[in-house]
């Protein structure tokens, strides 16, 4: 048997997990790959990891000052393009402003002599050179003269009179008394135009209106001036767009979107789009127009922007191939560290496999004095343990099979002992009840008495037995129940003495009880430590022959009090040692000296008791001189008592 065991270990060892095969161990994928890749791998991982998160933190950064540096440009441009249309509104107040005030300007048009004011008309067009509309008109609107001018500097053409009072901003004119010069947008056949209107005042002190003089200028090419203003010179990715107050698109150059609506918001604040133009993404900014100090439209500059993020792109490509030379390098020195490591693991991996095929002599070469150097002592270390534990494996195995052998033997005992203690009185009962059964059995009333007798004292027999087998069951399993008191135990041997003194007289034996003088009290439950006293004491008297002495006393010790049974019986041999205090057991060739009926249990349960209590029991004999069992119990803890000083 034990040498199978020794065989079955070192197949153990052959089979271990450090020598199973691919086929035997589940794919698990990351875990499967070799050691190099696993060092690697991750460290690759988290360098492409942090250089992508790099590169697109540092890209989006320029993007956005890409964008914020297109929106400023954007608004300087925009803000340059209403200073040029600004001008031409001074411009055009300056030249509505001298018409209006030309001498007989006022009487003509309320003579609505037209040749008159067509002179005086034309005598400003000739110093104004840049205008494209000049009209003069009357109190209800109605044109009186008016000159279209086709391109700058051309020869102005006289056209018919017409209705100019649908223009919401010349009624406002026509219907001040202020004088006040209003602007806006006019269509004049195809085309807008941007006009300023200035009443026509007879009157000194106060504007007695006759009429208004407009004056006007091309929205296209207003749009085209102010585009050339704001765009580079040579630099086609520029639009400018004017949007009259309904937002409706009145002229375009350039670069635009094709639109007809501009952002509700505009007029407030500057507001910026990018759309698709042509395959180019294009940004466009709306931004309010202001003519007199009054909301006209609204002035959109537009500009490409792939030239703004050129830069932003040329940026992100050198970053990227800085950011992967980097990775490569880093990833390559990554590599070589591995490989240094992979050469001090490989003999770690050959050793540990020697060792699981059972070449328990194998050992590792230690190579430094890091961490992989720990790692190769420890093994060795293993291997060595490994190897004592092997050649030593016999023994134990055999001190276990011997161990198993004694709890098997006793196990045997203890039920051999139950069955002998239960079948007793058992064979009593059933034999007195057979002869209670048999009808030639004379049932006289005194032979009916004798078997009830001998029944009853089967039955408490039994009944004992199986007290005591189940109150030995509670104590192993720490279920005794104690009422812990004060006790003083001379008091207790002066309680127990007549109890004692009956067994011992009925045996024919001498007893003494003595105490040393006054002891500490012990904490200690009152019924069960007279039962550890009646135990010993009954034990002693089954094994002390007629004429012997036993002995009861008591003695203090470094702070316990220990109570001790001696007796001048047959003693207990020096081999039997603390298996005295098993279930059942009873030293061979003993017997008890006048046949009392014994259960077993009387000093399993004593120590059991004493232990509960947390107190210790053990016994001295000399065979055929007598035993002494000694029970120490721990002494209670004196109350310190407060004196009053007068």
């Amino acid at each position: 048997m034990l040498a199978t065991m020794v065989r079955h270990t070192r197949n153990l060892l052959a089979k271990s997990t450090l020598t199973k095969t691919a086929a035997e161990v589940p794919a698990r994928g990351f875990r499967d790959l070799p050691l190099f890749w696993k060092l690697l791998t991750p460290f690759f991982a988290l360098m492409l990891v942090l250089g992508v998160l790099g590169a697109f933190i540092i890209v989006r950064d320029l993007t956005g000052r890409a964008k914020s540096s297109l929106d400023q440009d954007l608004i300087a441009r925009s803000l340059d393009a209403e200073s040029l249309i600004h001008e031409r509104e001074l411009y055009l107040l300056e030249s509505s402003n001298f018409a209006a005030n030309i001498q007989n300007m006022p009487q003509a048009i309320a003579r609505h002599d037209s040749d008159a004011v067509a002179r005086l008309l034309q005598s400003v067009l000739a110093l104004k050179s840049d205008l494209n509309l000049l009209a003069a008109t009357d109190n209800d609107g109605v044109g009186v003269a008016e000159f279209v001018r086709e391109r700058s500097h051309g020869r102005p053409a006289r056209v018919p009179g017409s209705r100019w009072a649908s223009a919401e901003f010349v009624t406002k004119a026509l219907s001040d008394p202020s004088g006040t010069k209003t602007s806006g947008f006019l269509q004049v056949g195809n085309e807008t135009m941007m006009a300023i209107v200035a009443p026509v005042c007879s009157g000194t002190s106060q504007c007695a209106s006759t009429g208004v003089v407009i004056a006007g200028f091309k929205a296209a090419t207003l749009a085209s001036e102010a585009l050339a203003a704001v765009r580079p010179p040579g630099d086609p990715a520029f639009g400018l767009a004017l949007f009259d107050i309904d937002g409706r698109r009145i002229a375009a150059r350039g670069l635009m979107p094709d639109t007809d609506s501009v952002p509700a918001d505009a007029s407030t604040n500057p507001v910026a789009q990018i759309t698709e133009v042509g395959g180019n993404q294009v940004e466009t900014l709306y931004a309010g127009l202001d003519l007199q100090n009054r909301k006209v439209g609204t002035i959109a500059v537009a500009a490409e922007t792939g030239p703004a993020f050129a830069s932003v792109r040329g940026t992100g490509f050198r970053l990227g191939f800085i950011l992967l030379g980097a990775m490569i390098g880093i990833v390559a020195i990554g590599a070589l560290l591995s490989r240094a490591i992979l050469r001090q693991l490989k003999p770690l991996v050959e050793t540990n496999r020697a060792l699981g095929s059972g070449n328990l002599s194998a050992r590792v070469e230690v190579m430094g004095n890091d961490e992989l150097g720990e790692v190769a002592r420890g093994v060795n270390l293993m291997a060595d343990q490994l190897q004592a534990n092997i050649e030593t494996l016999e023994s134990r195995v055999e001190q276990r099979t011997q161990e198993v052998q004694r709890l098997l033997r006793e196990r045997t005992e203890f039920f051999a002992g139950l069955s002998h203690e239960l079948r007793t009185p058992l064979a009593v009962i059933l034999n007195q009840s057979q002869m209670l059964r048999d009808p030639t059995f004379r049932k006289t009333r005194s032979a009916l008495e004798d078997l009830g007798y001998t029944i009853g004292d089967s039955a408490e027999q039994l009944l004992m037995v199986v007290n005591e087998i189940l109150e030995l069951a509670r104590a192993e399993l720490g279920g005794v129940e104690l009422d812990i008191e004060e006790l003083n135990v001379g008091e207790m041997l002066r309680q127990v003495r007549g109890t004692v003194a009956g067994l011992a007289s009925s045996a024919d034996l001498r007893l003494k009880v003595e105490s040393a003088g006054r002891m500490p009290a012990v904490r200690a439950d009152r019924e069960r430590l007279r039962q550890i006293l009646l135990n010993l004491v009954d034990n002693a008297v089954k094994y002390t022959p007629p004429g012997g002495t036993i002995e009861l006393g008591a003695s203090r010790r470094n702070g316990e009090v220990t109570v001790s049974v001696r007796d001048s019986g047959v003693g207990i041999p020096a081999d039997v040692g603390a298996r005295i205090f098993e279930p059942f057991f009873r030293v061979p060739g003993t017997k008890a000296q006048r046949g009392q009926a014994s259960t077993g249990l009387g000093l399993a349960l004593t120590k059991r008791l004493v232990e509960a209590h947390g107190g210790e029991i053990w016994f001295t004999s000399d065979p055929d001189a007598g035993t002494t069992f000694n029970v120490t119990l721990p002494a209670a803890k004196k109350r310190q008592r407060k004196t009053a000083r007068a």
